[in-house]
């Protein structure tokens, strides 16, 4: 069942909470997103091309950034954990009140 917050929330939240989930956290402690937007790009169901928009924006605005010298693999910054953590709150406390 769709939770209340996901009814009020835009893809493009969507698409940031999948890429937050999908990282794999490594001994030294960092985090990166270990899967293509290819993949991503089927996981959610839309085009790679729409991926690949959402991708750039998300580098645009400082929450997603390359990961090391590995081309195509790419790291949440601590703004787009803060944003995904936020909005966990907000769902926390929205289960609360229904």
């Amino acid at each position: 069942m769709e939770s209340l917050l996901d009814k009020f929330t835009s893809s493009t939240y969507k698409v940031l909470k999948q890429i937050y989930d999908c990282q794999m956290k490594l001994p030294d402690g960092t985090s990166y997103i270990p899967i293509s937007q290819a993949e991503l790009s089927r996981i959610i169901g839309i085009s790679t091309i729409t991926m690949n928009k959402y991708f750039r924006q998300f580098q645009e605005d400082g929450i997603i950034t390359s990961y090391g010298e590995t081309k195509g693999k790419y790291q949440l910054t601590d703004t787009g954990i803060a944003i995904i953590e936020k909005m966990e709150e907000l769902e926390e406390e929205l289960k609360e009140v229904e």
